[in-house]
């Protein structure tokens, strides 16, 4: 076995240096709205089913309600975007602090 072999699952990862090459709007599209606030979106809109749902109105009808998209899309939206602002923040910190050379944020 060698030690390419022997590497964690979290190696195989893109490093930081190279993510933000890509920029912060690509960032805060993949990594804040899609695997952040996507999920997030999910887990308010069953909640939402349980509290913001009208009387007598069934699973279906909800979720075929336009507002249900229209918060849907707001929350995974906002919570990504603030989300992914943090981490990107955090990120560019740690980057800086090990030494790395300022390329530009």
């Amino acid at each position: 076995m060698t030690e390419s072999d022997k590497q964690s699952p979290a190696a195989s990862k893109p490093s930081w240096e190279e993510r933000r090459k890509k920029g912060i709007a690509s960032y805060l599209f993949y990594d804040g709205i899609i695997w952040t606030g996507g999920p997030f979106a999910v887990v308010m809109q069953v909640v939402g089913f349980f509290i913001l749902r009208d009387e007598g109105q069934s699973f279906g009808q909800y979720f075929a309600a336009s507002r249900t998209w229209v918060t849907f899309f707001l929350h995974a939206t906002l919570f990504g975007l603030i989300i992914g602002f943090i981490n990107w923040r955090r990120n560019e910190k740690a980057f800086h602090a090990a030494g790395h050379a300022s390329a530009g944020s």
